[in-house]
């Protein structure tokens, strides 16, 4: 009987969370370390780097073919590099972001370390031992 009382009022608990800014905040946490944060606008950027002390920014185009062949090993990646966070921007949603960071070509990769004082690196094409050497070196770096 007390387990059914404490199911119940977990769920409304959980629900009453979910409707909150609170809950609406959790969730965003949890989604920090276990996914890849799509970023809509330049200032999302700008935050996300900030508030990051490592993280990589993903420039992808729906219409881009080695983008569609790359995007399930980043997305992948992000599980193992708990320590890093990972954004994707689509350069066509997100055009400020991608002037500001000069991107040409797509699939670009950007590194951060130090919460958004220092790019730590940068290549564009879907390598994906590239991109894992630099996510170890980056996960490495103090």
């Amino acid at each position: 009987m007390f387990a059914s009382r404490l199911a119940s009022s977990s769920s409304r608990s959980s629900s009453v969370l979910l409707r909150s800014g609170f809950g609406k905040q959790l969730q965003q946490q949890q989604q920090r370390f276990m996914s890849v944060i799509n970023i809509s606008d330049n200032e999302a950027t700008d935050k996300f780097i900030k508030m990051n002390e490592k993280s990589i920014l993903y420039f992808t185009a729906t219409w881009c073919p080695p983008c569609k062949l790359i995007k399930p090993v980043y997305e992948s990646l992000s599980d193992e590099y708990p320590n890093i966070s990972f954004g994707k921007i689509d350069i066509d949603d997100n055009q400020d972001s991608a002037m500001e960071y000069e991107i040409s070509s797509v699939p670009t990769f950007l590194f951060f370390n130090g919460k958004g004082e220092k790019k730590y690196g940068q290549f564009s094409g879907a390598d994906q031992e590239q991109l894992k050497k630099t996510l170890d070196d980056l996960n490495n770096e103090p």
